[in-house]
């Protein structure tokens, strides 16, 4: 009938394993179950096996035998032998993987980013977050969750401010520097007043307001939005 919309006749996923070797399969229908996920790459009994399946954000959950994913929202999905994960979060994304440990290669290979330009933090509480090497293995068995951050090699990290990707090589950048970057003449014109807050922040504090004299630890991919309020 004229006007309507052509719905497609099959839909696609990707469908790999531990060692990321994907192969692509075609459905009827756009919803489709972790059991027929399995059954796709002939993984028998199912119920040996688990499913993940990663969402655009790249966040990565567990996918039940009988629960649905939509494929039009599921970029790609993961069948490996095991009965249990464990949870990480990387780059603020939780995860989950079907293994006690993992390398610091799997999670470069998780977050997309294998052009080798990032280097692996493990986030630690009260010491110095540890660099993870690409055949380092860590431990996401034990008692709480994992922390992983990434950023340029050579200390430097990827800042968004208002959109725009920034490199930076300091540990903090105070209120003047995140405005400068949006307003490079923002040190001649001291009569306009603005106003900061980021988000995707350091693990004690991922989000908040910065006020002009104050500065915040930076962490890759951190998000900063920056508001002019008036005349001073």
């Amino acid at each position: 009938m004229k006007g309507e919309i052509a719905l497609p006749s099959e839909y696609k996923a990707q469908i790999g394993g531990a060692t990321f070797q994907f192969t692509e399969h075609s459905f009827d229908d756009q919803k489709v179950t972790g059991g027929q996920i399995a059954e796709a790459v002939r993984a028998h009994p199912v119920t040996d096996y688990l499913v993940l399946q990663q969402l655009p954000n790249l966040e990565l959950e567990a996918l039940r035998p009988n629960e649905v994913a939509d494929l039009t929202k599921s970029i790609r999905f993961f069948v490996i032998k095991g009965d249990a994960t464990y949870n990480l979060v990387v780059d603020g994304l939780s995860m989950v993987w079907p293994e006690a440990s993992i390398s610091g290669h799997t999670i470069i290979r998780l977050i997309m980013q294998e052009d080798g330009s990032l280097e692996l933090l493990l986030k630690r509480e009260d010491e110095p977050d540890k660099i993870i090497e690409p055949t380092d293995q860590v431990n996401i068995a034990k008692k709480g969750v994992e922390e992983f951050a990434t950023r340029l090699h050579g200390g430097r990290v990827i800042i968004i401010v208002e959109g725009s990707p920034h490199e930076w090589t300091e540990k903090r950048i105070s209120f003047d520097q995140v405005v400068s970057l949006e307003v490079p003449d923002y040190a001649q014109h001291p009569e306009i007043t603005y106003a900061v807050r980021y988000k995707d922040g350091p693990r004690n504090k991922p989000e908040g307001i910065l006020v002009k004299g104050s500065s915040v630890k930076v962490v890759n991919r951190m998000v900063f939005y920056v508001s002019e309020t008036g005349q001073s």
